[in-house]
């Protein structure tokens, strides 16, 4: 059948666009266009040309050293700020300091002891004052709430009283809001500001130092105050006498010693047991935390100011130095039976030493004197410390008996 004309009409006109197309796509000259890398190295090129140079908006980043080599380094900056704790000046601040630690720690050792023994005596027991504890002769089921409360409770109270009229010296220097106003140097920009009206601030008294010396001296009235040499001893026996009352208390959840026989015996219950420990953790902590501002006042026996660079290490041959070795001491003269209770409980002193690194990394510099000082041995505490420490180990050793008549 014979296609309709519309229809051959329509077939004719595409054969003749088909002919008019490959004729045309015969006759052109055909240029293949290049890859996409091609192109980008070709840019790349055109802009290295024009001396293109892209600006960042961000400087980089700093090289930053491995975590090893950064330890390192810290370990050495340390090392060398305190490699002065040994140098002879410093060796002599860590045994004067010990003589009065020694001293304090063994007479509140023996009076405590004694105290007790006696408050025994009075409920009809027989004692032995040894080194370590107190032998009571008597058998575990005669003690009464009374006795225990009475022996127990008396010596804790005795140590509280000691710790009292040893604060008397440093009650003036005692400020409370200084507490409250470390809270507004937490962050960066608090501690900023307080460096700069504290550099401020030394600098309006050196001017005013300046302007004393040269007006003419005036006379003064000079009030007799006790030596520092006296105060620091009254400051390491009011930490003793602290360590002695909170002591019990602290350890009353793992075992029962001082006044820890008072709460058991008081309250028969682990829960406040805890709860005593967490108060006497805490009390120690805020008393450590008030008075170690004596050990920086404490400065004035040896140096001239106490800033940033020399303010730790003092505090490490004033405080710290003498713990360990009056630590090591204590533990020694236990030889051959080692108490480990009181391992513990003398060791409590550590908790209010606690508070003294974050409070000299912080606290403000302090000028004491202009003279140049030269540290000397404590010759006349050494002369009559020694013996009053070794006649006190040597009875201690043999036993003081304290009996009924």
């Amino acid at each position: 059948m014979r296609p309709s004309f519309f229809r051959r009409v329509k077939r004719a006109v595409r054969r003749e666009f088909r002919r008019i197309k490959d004729e045309h796509r015969s006759t052109r000259s055909h240029r293949r266009r290049p890859s996409a890398g091609t192109r980008f190295r070709h840019w790349v090129n055109r802009l290295k040309q024009k001396d293109f140079s892209v600006k960042r908006r961000h400087s980089p980043k700093p090289h930053v050293p491995p975590v090893s080599k950064r330890i390192a380094s810290f370990l050495r900056r340390e090392r060398a700020k305190y490699a002065v704790v040994f140098s002879s000046k410093y060796l002599i601040i860590t045994l004067n300091s010990t003589i009065l630690y020694l001293l304090s720690f063994f007479l509140v050792h023996f009076l405590t002891h004694f105290v007790t023994a006696i408050a025994a005596w009075f409920c009809d027991i027989n004692t032995t004052i040894t080194y370590t504890v107190v032998d009571f002769h008597i058998h575990y089921w005669n003690w009464t709430e009374e006795m225990v409360i009475m022996v127990f409770s008396i010596p804790a109270i005795f140590a509280l009283l000691i710790a009292l009229l040893a604060t008397i010296p440093f009650a003036k220097n005692l400020n409370v809001r200084s507490v409250f106003k470390r809270l507004r140097y937490f962050t960066r920009k608090q501690r900023r500001r307080h460096r700069k009206t504290q550099r401020q601030h030394e600098l309006t008294l050196q001017v005013q130092r300046i302007n004393k010396s040269t007006e003419p001296p005036q006379r003064k009235r000079y009030k007799k105050r006790l030596s520092w040499q006296i105060r620091l001893f009254l400051l390491w026996t009011l930490y003793h006498s602290t360590t002695y009352f909170f002591s019990g208390m602290l350890y009353s959840f793992l075992f029962h010693r001082r006044f820890g026989y008072v709460v058991w015996y008081a309250f028969d219950s682990k829960g406040f047991d805890f709860l005593f420990s967490f108060i006497a953790f805490l009390s120690l902590v805020a008393i450590g935390y008030a008075f170690s501002v004596q050990f920086f006042n404490s400065g004035r026996m040896y140096l001239n100011n106490l800033n940033d660079k020399n303010r730790m290490p003092f505090v490490v041959s004033q405080a710290f130095f003498p713990f360990i070795i009056g630590t090591v001491v204590s533990i020694v003269l236990q030889i051959p039976l080692f108490d480990p209770a009181l391992i513990l409980l003398n060791f409590s002193i550590f908790f209010l030493l606690l508070p003294l690194p974050s409070r000299a990394a912080r606290y403000e510099n302090l000028h004491f004197d202009s003279q140049e000082k030269t540290p000397k041995i404590f010759w006349h505490w050494l002369a009559w410390s020694i013996p009053i420490i070794v006649a006190i180990i040597i009875s201690l050793k043999i036993g003081i008996p304290i009996r009924l008549p």
